[in-house]
């Protein structure tokens, strides 16, 4: 299994050699996004979206192979019961670089929900879960402060995303199961 510190590194680097215009936080904060919205992973659908997202005309095999992957990886994730669910973040020292991730994720979860385009209105702790996503995602490094303090809001931050994304995923797939007919 590979960690996350280096899924996120090996990622950067299959986006950066094909040229692409997204880091690896908004493009996991993306397809969690889209699978958020009750949108299951489809191959030539995901394979337009990603290169919509990275702004590449060609997506090159193994970026798409690589996305694929965490894309299937993500899917059991969200609906798994052990809570094993994470953001794909940077492991950086630095607050305001991890930050900053944070902000990317959030902008590409919002953007993958958008294009996931959830059908069903979401109940009130949803659509405000939403909001705070969208307000973290225009996280300013201007307004990102270093120290103990800064380090500990953050992994709030972190984990309040984790778990609002965990419970948008759980009600949706529930609205969804209630829309599906039942076979006796």
């Amino acid at each position: 299994m590979t960690s996350e510190a280096s899924r996120f590194e090996l990622l950067a680097n299959a986006i950066l050699s094909a040229g692409g215009q997204a880091d690896p936080s908004e493009l996991h904060g993306f397809i969690c996004g889209i699978l958020v919205a009750g949108v299951r992973p489809d191959k030539n659908r995901w394979q337009s979206e990603l290169g919509k997202l990275l702004d590449l005309e060609a997506m090159p095999a193994d970026l798409n192979r690589d996305f694929l992957q965490l894309a299937e990886e993500s899917e059991k994730q969200l609906g798994g019961t052990d809570f094993a669910f994470q953001l794909l973040l940077c492991d950086d020292e630095d607050v305001t670089s991890r930050a900053l991730a944070l902000g990317h994720w959030c902008e590409g979860f919002l953007h993958g929900f958008g294009i996931g385009g959830a059908r069903d209105k979401l109940m009130p702790t949803s659509d405000e879960a939403l909001k705070d996503i969208s307000a973290i995602s225009q996280l300013d490094s201007d307004q990102v402060e270093e120290g103990e303090e800064t380090e500990q809001q953050l992994l709030e931050l972190q984990e309040y995303v984790r778990v609002a994304v965990l419970n948008i995923f759980t009600e949706v797939k529930g609205s969804e199961s209630d829309n599906s007919p039942t076979i006796h």
